[in-house]
């Protein structure tokens, strides 16, 4: 009996939690279109018209966030323009973040060749388990092919041109 209470407790709170994020927490609120990653609960949302179009579990760099130096694998914080999506041998299709910008530059900030992309080649066959640890080197990684490709698409037919990292 007491195993039953504290279950149904789980998910009573798990239900709850969930609601207060989606209606405390809209990700997508000012954000007319762009995509919008929040690091701490690993997600990535497709944002139009201040709504999310689509979410997506993400794996980012193992060495946390707040990039600053290359070399760190970590996740750069901020807003950065987008770059045309591109096929990748190792990625599938890889989206090119603009970090560091000028500002960051002129700080110190040092790194390249962070974006978005799809697994690593090696592990595509994992799927969803890819996105369960970080391990990229600063990028941010979705979990399978199809989710980068609806990704570049969704990017081409809404003229996304960037992404805000939280």
């Amino acid at each position: 009996m007491r195993l039953r209470t504290i279950f149904l407790y789980l998910i009573l709170l798990f239900f709850l939690n969930g609601v207060c994020y989606a209606e405390g927490k809209r990700p997508c609120a000012g954000n007319n279109v762009s995509l919008v990653v929040d690091t701490g609960p690993h997600k990535l949302w497709l944002c139009e018209d201040n709504k999310v179009v689509k979410e997506l579990r993400i794996a980012i760099g193992r060495g946390g966030v707040d990039k600053r130096k290359r070399g760190d694998s970590k996740t750069p914080l901020g807003e950065y323009p987008l770059g045309t999506p591109q096929p990748s041998n190792k990625f599938g299709i890889f989206i090119p973040v603009g970090y560091p910008t000028d500002k960051q530059r002129a700080k110190g900030f040092t790194g390249s060749n962070i974006g978005i992309h799809g697994p690593y080649r090696l592990f595509k066959r994992l799927g969803r388990i890819t996105t369960r640890f970080d391990w990229t080197q600063g990028c941010i990684a979705v979990a399978t092919d199809d989710d980068i490709s609806e990704i570049a698409r969704w990017m081409k037919e809404k003229h996304v041109s960037k992404i805000i990292i939280k």
